[in-house]
Protein backbone atom coordinates (compact mmCIF):
# COMPACT_ATOMS: atom_id res chain seq x y z
CA UNK A 1 0.00 0.00 0.00
CA UNK A 2 1.53 3.38 -1.00
CA UNK A 3 2.43 5.84 1.61
CA UNK A 4 -0.25 8.61 0.00
CA UNK A 5 -3.58 5.59 -0.14
CA UNK A 6 -2.28 5.13 3.13
CA UNK A 7 -3.01 8.92 4.05
CA UNK A 8 -5.46 9.39 2.05
CA UNK A 9 -7.50 6.74 3.82
CA UNK A 10 -6.36 7.67 7.73
CA UNK A 11 -7.57 11.29 6.30
CA UNK A 12 -10.63 9.58 5.63
CA UNK A 13 -11.19 7.80 8.89
CA UNK A 14 -10.86 10.69 10.88
CA UNK A 15 -12.76 13.07 9.28
CA UNK A 16 -15.59 10.88 9.23
CA UNK A 17 -15.19 8.85 12.34
CA UNK A 18 -16.95 10.83 15.04
CA UNK A 19 -20.45 9.91 13.12
CA UNK A 20 -19.46 6.49 12.50
CA UNK A 21 -17.47 5.00 14.97
CA UNK A 22 -19.70 2.63 16.01
CA UNK A 23 -20.33 0.33 13.58
CA UNK A 24 -16.54 0.02 11.93
CA UNK A 25 -14.21 -0.65 14.82
CA UNK A 26 -13.67 -4.10 13.65
CA UNK A 27 -9.46 -4.34 13.79
CA UNK A 28 -8.14 -3.25 17.02
CA UNK A 29 -5.17 -1.37 15.27
CA UNK A 30 -7.60 1.48 14.04
CA UNK A 31 -10.51 1.44 17.06
CA UNK A 32 -8.57 4.90 18.10
CA UNK A 33 -9.34 6.46 14.61
CA UNK A 34 -12.67 5.10 15.05
CA UNK A 35 -13.02 6.10 18.13
CA UNK A 36 -11.76 9.96 17.43
CA UNK A 37 -8.90 9.85 19.78
CA UNK A 38 -5.48 10.80 18.65
CA UNK A 39 -4.09 10.62 22.10
CA UNK A 40 -4.39 6.92 21.67
CA UNK A 41 -3.20 6.67 18.21
CA UNK A 42 0.02 8.38 19.40
CA UNK A 43 0.50 6.07 22.17
CA UNK A 44 0.08 3.14 20.16
CA UNK A 45 2.58 5.04 17.65
CA UNK A 46 5.11 5.69 20.47
CA UNK A 47 5.19 2.09 22.00
CA UNK A 48 5.13 0.48 18.92
CA UNK A 49 1.87 -1.48 19.21
CA UNK A 50 -0.06 0.55 16.18
CA UNK A 51 -0.02 -2.14 13.60
CA UNK A 52 -0.96 -1.17 9.78
CA UNK A 53 -4.82 -1.84 9.49
CA UNK A 54 -5.27 -4.78 7.20
CA UNK A 55 -5.59 -3.59 3.50
CA UNK A 56 -9.09 -5.34 2.67
CA UNK A 57 -10.12 -4.05 6.17
CA UNK A 58 -9.47 -0.50 4.90
CA UNK A 59 -10.95 -0.41 1.59
CA UNK A 60 -14.09 -1.84 2.82
CA UNK A 61 -14.22 0.86 5.38
CA UNK A 62 -13.34 3.49 2.75
CA UNK A 63 -16.02 2.04 0.47
CA UNK A 64 -18.42 1.54 3.04
CA UNK A 65 -18.00 5.39 3.70
CA UNK A 66 -18.02 6.80 0.42
CA UNK A 67 -21.18 4.67 -0.24
CA UNK A 68 -23.22 6.64 2.93
CA UNK A 69 -22.27 9.77 1.80
CA UNK A 70 -23.03 8.71 -1.88
CA UNK A 71 -26.66 7.89 -0.58
CA UNK A 72 -26.65 10.75 1.16
CA UNK A 73 -26.44 12.60 -1.84
CA UNK A 74 -28.89 10.43 -3.81
CA UNK A 75 -31.57 10.76 -1.22
CA UNK A 76 -31.25 14.74 -1.83
CA UNK A 77 -31.86 14.18 -5.87
CA UNK A 78 -27.86 14.94 -6.31
CA UNK A 79 -27.40 12.05 -8.83
CA UNK A 80 -24.19 13.29 -9.99
CA UNK A 81 -22.48 14.89 -7.24
CA UNK A 82 -22.95 10.95 -6.02
CA UNK A 83 -21.61 9.45 -8.58
CA UNK A 84 -18.34 11.57 -8.49
CA UNK A 85 -18.14 10.45 -4.77
CA UNK A 86 -18.00 7.08 -5.86
CA UNK A 87 -15.98 7.67 -8.93
CA UNK A 88 -13.48 8.58 -6.61
CA UNK A 89 -12.57 5.21 -5.16
CA UNK A 90 -10.19 3.35 -7.83
CA UNK A 91 -12.10 1.06 -9.81
CA UNK A 92 -10.01 -2.64 -8.32
CA UNK A 93 -11.09 -1.23 -4.38
CA UNK A 94 -15.12 -0.81 -5.53
CA UNK A 95 -17.87 -3.60 -3.89
CA UNK A 96 -20.44 -5.39 -5.30
CA UNK A 97 -23.03 -2.77 -3.60
CA UNK A 98 -20.97 0.54 -4.37
CA UNK A 99 -21.42 -0.65 -7.94
CA UNK A 100 -24.06 -1.87 -7.85
CA UNK A 101 -25.39 1.93 -6.49
CA UNK A 102 -23.42 2.98 -9.64
CA UNK A 103 -25.69 1.39 -11.94
CA UNK A 104 -28.67 2.61 -10.13
CA UNK A 105 -27.38 6.37 -10.27
CA UNK A 106 -26.54 6.00 -13.92
CA UNK A 107 -29.98 4.77 -14.72
CA UNK A 108 -31.53 7.68 -12.27
CA UNK A 109 -29.71 10.26 -14.62
CA UNK A 110 -30.13 8.15 -17.92
CA UNK A 111 -27.23 7.27 -18.54
CA UNK A 112 -27.46 3.74 -19.24
CA UNK A 113 -25.30 2.56 -21.16
CA UNK A 114 -22.89 3.40 -18.17
CA UNK A 115 -25.31 1.48 -16.03
CA UNK A 116 -25.18 -1.16 -18.25
CA UNK A 117 -21.38 -1.62 -17.88
CA UNK A 118 -21.04 -1.72 -14.25
CA UNK A 119 -24.03 -4.35 -14.12
CA UNK A 120 -21.77 -6.37 -16.46
CA UNK A 121 -18.58 -5.78 -14.68
CA UNK A 122 -20.35 -6.91 -11.77
CA UNK A 123 -21.47 -10.20 -14.02
CA UNK A 124 -17.87 -10.89 -15.27
CA UNK A 125 -17.40 -11.96 -11.05
CA UNK A 126 -20.63 -13.23 -9.96
CA UNK A 127 -22.12 -14.60 -13.46
CA UNK A 128 -24.56 -16.64 -11.34
CA UNK A 129 -26.12 -13.72 -9.57
CA UNK A 130 -29.79 -13.79 -10.74
CA UNK A 131 -30.18 -10.34 -9.34
CA UNK A 132 -28.01 -9.02 -11.42
CA UNK A 133 -29.99 -10.34 -14.41
CA UNK A 134 -32.74 -8.38 -13.32
CA UNK A 135 -31.13 -5.07 -13.26
CA UNK A 136 -29.70 -5.92 -16.25
CA UNK A 137 -32.64 -6.29 -17.92
CA UNK A 138 -34.36 -3.36 -16.22
CA UNK A 139 -32.06 -1.08 -17.68
CA UNK A 140 -32.37 -2.62 -20.74
CA UNK A 141 -36.15 -1.98 -20.47
CA UNK A 142 -35.20 1.63 -19.74
CA UNK A 143 -32.93 2.27 -22.58
CA UNK A 144 -35.78 1.03 -24.79
CA UNK A 145 -34.92 -2.27 -25.46
CA UNK A 146 -37.80 -4.42 -24.12
CA UNK A 147 -37.08 -7.34 -26.45
CA UNK A 148 -33.36 -7.97 -25.20
CA UNK A 149 -34.41 -7.33 -21.56
CA UNK A 150 -37.52 -10.07 -21.96
CA UNK A 151 -35.02 -12.76 -22.95
CA UNK A 152 -33.06 -12.04 -19.93
CA UNK A 153 -35.31 -11.70 -17.58
CA UNK A 154 -38.22 -14.61 -18.66
CA UNK A 155 -35.96 -17.31 -16.82
CA UNK A 156 -35.22 -14.81 -14.21
CA UNK A 157 -39.14 -14.95 -13.81
CA UNK A 158 -39.75 -18.45 -13.97
CA UNK A 159 -36.94 -19.14 -11.54
CA UNK A 160 -38.47 -16.89 -8.73
CA UNK A 161 -41.99 -15.69 -9.50
CA UNK A 162 -43.18 -14.39 -6.10
CA UNK A 163 -39.71 -11.84 -5.71
CA UNK A 164 -41.24 -8.10 -5.50
CA UNK A 165 -38.03 -6.70 -7.86
CA UNK A 166 -38.28 -9.40 -10.25
CA UNK A 167 -42.16 -8.78 -10.71
CA UNK A 168 -41.83 -5.36 -11.10
CA UNK A 169 -39.02 -5.40 -13.68
CA UNK A 170 -41.32 -8.33 -15.76
CA UNK A 171 -44.22 -5.71 -15.48
CA UNK A 172 -42.30 -2.82 -16.33
CA UNK A 173 -41.21 -5.42 -19.50
CA UNK A 174 -44.75 -6.18 -20.65
CA UNK A 175 -45.74 -2.45 -20.33
CA UNK A 176 -43.33 -1.68 -23.02
CA UNK A 177 -44.79 -4.00 -25.42
CA UNK A 178 -48.41 -2.62 -24.40
CA UNK A 179 -49.86 -5.47 -22.17
CA UNK A 180 -51.03 -3.20 -19.44
CA UNK A 181 -53.45 -5.63 -18.10
CA UNK A 182 -50.59 -8.19 -17.49
CA UNK A 183 -48.27 -5.37 -16.67
CA UNK A 184 -50.37 -4.05 -14.28
CA UNK A 185 -51.13 -7.31 -12.49
CA UNK A 186 -47.34 -7.77 -12.19
CA UNK A 187 -46.50 -4.45 -10.51
CA UNK A 188 -49.72 -4.81 -8.38
CA UNK A 189 -48.13 -7.93 -7.24
CA UNK A 190 -44.39 -6.30 -6.86
CA UNK A 191 -46.07 -3.27 -4.88
CA UNK A 192 -48.10 -6.11 -1.89
CA UNK A 193 -44.58 -7.57 -1.86
CA UNK A 194 -42.94 -4.25 -1.85
CA UNK A 195 -45.27 -1.30 0.03
CA UNK A 196 -44.12 2.02 -0.14
CA UNK A 197 -41.91 1.35 -2.89
CA UNK A 198 -41.57 4.48 -5.33
CA UNK A 199 -40.38 3.01 -8.31
CA UNK A 200 -43.05 0.46 -8.23
CA UNK A 201 -45.86 3.43 -7.34
CA UNK A 202 -44.40 5.12 -10.58
CA UNK A 203 -44.14 2.04 -13.10
CA UNK A 204 -48.20 1.67 -11.67
CA UNK A 205 -48.78 5.57 -12.92
CA UNK A 206 -47.44 5.13 -15.94
CA UNK A 207 -49.15 1.70 -16.33
CA UNK A 208 -52.38 3.23 -15.61
CA UNK A 209 -51.64 6.67 -17.66
CA UNK A 210 -50.57 4.54 -20.83
CA UNK A 211 -54.21 2.90 -19.95
CA UNK A 212 -56.21 6.22 -20.06
CA UNK A 213 -56.94 6.32 -16.58
CA UNK A 214 -55.53 9.53 -15.36
CA UNK A 215 -56.92 9.67 -12.21
CA UNK A 216 -55.32 6.45 -11.10
CA UNK A 217 -52.19 7.49 -12.56
CA UNK A 218 -52.29 10.67 -10.41
CA UNK A 219 -52.37 8.72 -6.86
CA UNK A 220 -49.88 6.32 -8.25
CA UNK A 221 -47.31 9.37 -8.49
CA UNK A 222 -47.90 11.37 -5.69
CA UNK A 223 -47.60 8.66 -3.63
CA UNK A 224 -44.01 7.88 -5.36
CA UNK A 225 -42.88 11.31 -4.62
CA UNK A 226 -44.38 11.22 -1.22
CA UNK A 227 -42.09 8.54 -0.63
CA UNK A 228 -39.37 9.98 -2.22
CA UNK A 229 -39.28 13.54 -3.11
CA UNK A 230 -36.15 13.33 -4.97
CA UNK A 231 -37.44 11.09 -7.57
CA UNK A 232 -36.79 13.11 -10.24
CA UNK A 233 -38.41 11.16 -13.16
CA UNK A 234 -41.06 10.55 -10.63
CA UNK A 235 -41.73 14.33 -9.96
CA UNK A 236 -41.77 14.54 -13.57
CA UNK A 237 -44.25 12.13 -14.74
CA UNK A 238 -46.23 13.25 -12.06
CA UNK A 239 -46.84 17.01 -13.40
CA UNK A 240 -47.16 15.79 -16.72
CA UNK A 241 -50.43 14.09 -15.28
CA UNK A 242 -51.40 17.37 -13.53
CA UNK A 243 -50.92 19.33 -17.17
CA UNK A 244 -52.99 16.37 -18.83
CA UNK A 245 -55.88 16.68 -15.87
CA UNK A 246 -55.75 20.50 -16.22
CA UNK A 247 -54.66 20.87 -12.62
CA UNK A 248 -52.60 23.72 -13.59
CA UNK A 249 -51.86 25.03 -9.62
CA UNK A 250 -50.92 22.06 -8.93
CA UNK A 251 -48.74 21.38 -11.78
CA UNK A 252 -46.96 24.60 -11.40
CA UNK A 253 -45.64 23.09 -8.12
CA UNK A 254 -44.44 19.48 -8.86
CA UNK A 255 -42.75 21.11 -11.86
CA UNK A 256 -40.72 23.65 -10.20
CA UNK A 257 -39.84 20.74 -7.12
CA UNK A 258 -38.86 18.78 -10.79
CA UNK A 259 -36.80 21.52 -12.31
CA UNK A 260 -34.61 21.73 -9.05
CA UNK A 261 -33.91 18.01 -9.57
CA UNK A 262 -33.48 17.93 -13.16
CA UNK A 263 -32.33 21.73 -14.48
CA UNK A 264 -33.28 22.75 -17.63
CA UNK A 265 -35.07 19.42 -18.52
CA UNK A 266 -37.22 20.90 -22.17
CA UNK A 267 -40.64 18.84 -21.17
CA UNK A 268 -40.93 20.47 -18.05
CA UNK A 269 -39.87 24.19 -19.24
CA UNK A 270 -42.36 24.07 -21.74
CA UNK A 271 -44.85 22.39 -19.23
CA UNK A 272 -43.99 25.71 -17.00
CA UNK A 273 -44.47 28.20 -19.75
CA UNK A 274 -47.62 26.36 -20.63
CA UNK A 275 -48.66 26.43 -17.05
CA UNK A 276 -48.05 29.66 -16.28
CA UNK A 277 -49.51 31.39 -19.46
CA UNK A 278 -53.36 29.47 -18.77
CA UNK A 279 -53.14 30.28 -15.16
CA UNK A 280 -52.09 34.14 -16.50
CA UNK A 281 -55.20 34.47 -18.68
CA UNK A 282 -57.87 32.73 -16.29
CA UNK A 283 -56.58 34.91 -13.78
CA UNK A 284 -57.42 37.98 -16.30
CA UNK A 285 -60.57 36.72 -17.18
CA UNK A 286 -61.32 36.50 -13.44
CA UNK A 287 -60.49 40.47 -12.78
CA UNK A 288 -62.54 41.91 -16.14
CA UNK A 289 -65.24 39.72 -15.19
CA UNK A 290 -65.70 40.89 -11.75
CA UNK A 291 -65.14 44.87 -13.16
CA UNK A 292 -68.44 43.91 -15.50
CA UNK A 293 -71.48 45.16 -14.38
CA UNK A 294 -74.17 42.74 -13.19
CA UNK A 295 -76.86 42.67 -16.22
CA UNK A 296 -80.16 41.28 -14.38
CA UNK A 297 -83.34 40.96 -16.86
CA UNK A 298 -86.35 42.94 -14.83
CA UNK A 299 -89.66 40.90 -15.17
CA UNK A 300 -92.39 42.99 -14.93
CA UNK A 301 -95.55 41.39 -13.23
CA UNK A 302 -98.51 40.59 -15.39
CA UNK A 303 -96.06 41.52 -19.07
CA UNK A 304 -94.59 38.46 -20.12
CA UNK A 305 -93.65 39.50 -23.86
Amino acid sequence: MSIHAWIRSLLLLCLLSSALAGGFATEENITGILSGDPALVLERFENGSFKEPDLNTLIEIQDLLYRKLALGLAGKGEYEKAITVLDSIPSHELTYDSILLLAFLHNRVQDHQAALNHIITLQARYPDDIKLDNARAYILCMAGSPADAKRIMEPVINQEPDYGPFLDTWGTILAAEGKYYSAGKACGRAYALMPGDPEVLAHLGMIAYKSGRLADAKNFYQQSVRFDPAFAEGQKEYARVLMDLGRYPEAQKVIRTALRLIPGDEDLVSWEKEADSTLLAWHIKQEQEADRPLLIKRVVPGNHS
